[in-house]
This record gives structure tokens, C-alpha cells and sequence, in this order.
């Protein structure tokens, strides 16, 4: 399972990059729209205002979309009438499944919480303050860190101190901040959050 953090899902916003959360629930819709490009009509272009936005408040639970009754026919009428755009191709699709409720459109999930984690690069002397998700094992955290700030993150051994700075320590690279003992301490006061610190192995060739 794939988590993200809300500031992530909320640049997918263009027609060619187009997310929406529902229950915690990230979709990525950009086949659906690419499909119907040819096709495209007044329920898509309201479907756009909503790009990198958290849209539960028109579904149920169970990703059904809800409804009102109407004032002058006093049927059911939907709340979101882009639940009902479909692509047009087999492959962009599951039969008899809303798009909210198609799992080739979901991608993973909202983090429960972000997370704060300085990585100290012991070589340049620089420190990277990173924001990350509560679940992301070091593996996804060293992951980001390589796609953003240094493609050679895998030529650095990435430790943690222990004991209060006493002693180096091994990361687990599935394991969470918390798994590792990098945890945010309960103060009073701002505290500094935990550290990851990257001693270079002289190692080009990883990257």
C-alpha cells in the first residue's frame, strides 16, 4: 500500500494529472480523463474544479455517491454528476463499477499523520528537513529523498544515533521512523525532529 501526503495529492490538478481523494481513498483519475478527451462534455469540466481535492463529502462510505431529493420531480438525484462519466474504452474501465469504486483507479491512501525528519548528509554538511508519512519505512523516506534532493542517496550508509548521540545505530530499512526509534518526543517545548544522518561509502556506482 502506497501513502501520501495531502500536499502531494493536491499538485495533481491538470487535466493530464488529475487525483481526488474520497474516504482517505486517493484515485488517480488521469486514464478516465485521457479517454475522453474526444468526448468531452460540462460534467468533466465540473469534475476538473475538483483536481487534488478531497471530494468524500458527495460519497458514502462505501464509495456510492450520494443523493438528494429533488424539489420539483422529488426523485433522487445524484450530488456529483461526474460519478456517472465512464471512460469509453474496455481497458480504462471494470464493468458495472463506478469510478469511485474501481480499484484500477486507486493508488494507495492518506497518511494518518505527517511526519518531520531532518536528513544530515555528513559529507556536504547539509541538512534536509523532509516531510513524510507516518507509514513510509526508511526504504520509502530514502526513496523520496533520492527523487528530490540526491540521486546518489544509495552511495551514503544511513544510520541513526542511539543511547542520546552515545552511539551509532543500524537503520531497518522496512521499518517506520517509530519502528526505528525515531520518535517524536512529547514536550513542551519545539523540539528538533529525529535525525537520519548519511556517511558516503565512496560508492559511485549506487545510486
Amino acid at each position: 500500500m502506497r501513502y501520501y501526503l495531502y500536499d502531494e495529492v493536491a499538485l495533481h490538478n491538470k487535466k493530464d494529472d488529475f487525483w481526488v481523494v474520497i474516504h482517505g481513498n486517493v484515485l488517480d483519475l488521469t486514464p478516465l480523463l485521457r479517454d475522453r478527451y474526444d468526448h468531452w462534455n460540462s460534467n468533466l469540466e465540473y469534475l476538473l474544479a475538483f483536481g487534488g481535492k478531497d471530494i468524500s463529502h458527495f460519497f458514502e462510505e462505501s464509495f456510492m455517491p450520494k443523493t438528494e431529493t429533488s424539489p420539483v420531480t422529488g426523485r433522487p438525484r445524484l450530488l456529483f454528476p461526474p460519478i456517472l462519466e465512464t471512460a469509453l474504452s474496455e481497458m480504462c474501465k471494470t464493468s458495472g463499477k463506478m469510478w469511485s469504486q474501481d480499484p484500477m483507479y486507486h493508488i494507495g491512501r492518506l497518511t494518518r499523520r505527517d511526519r518531520r525528519v531532518r536528513i544530515i548528509n555528513t559529507l556536504t554538511g547539509t541538512t534536509q528537513l523532509m516531510k513524510v508519512c507516518d507509514e513510509d519505512s526508511i526504504y520509502d523516506i530514502k526513496h523520496k529523498y533520492k527523487q528530490l534532493y540526491n540521486h546518489h542517496a544509495g552511495s551514503y550508509a544511513w544510520r541513526k544515533f542511539s543511547n542520546r548521540g552515545q552511539c551509532g545505530g543500524k537503520l531497518n530499512l522496512k521499518g517506520t521512523l517509530d519502528e526505528n526509534g525515531l520518535i517524536e518526543e512529547e514536550c513542551r517545548y519545539d523540539l528538533p525532529p529525529p535525525s537520519i544522518w548519511l556517511y558516503y561509502t565512496n560508492d559511485v556506482t549506487i545510486a
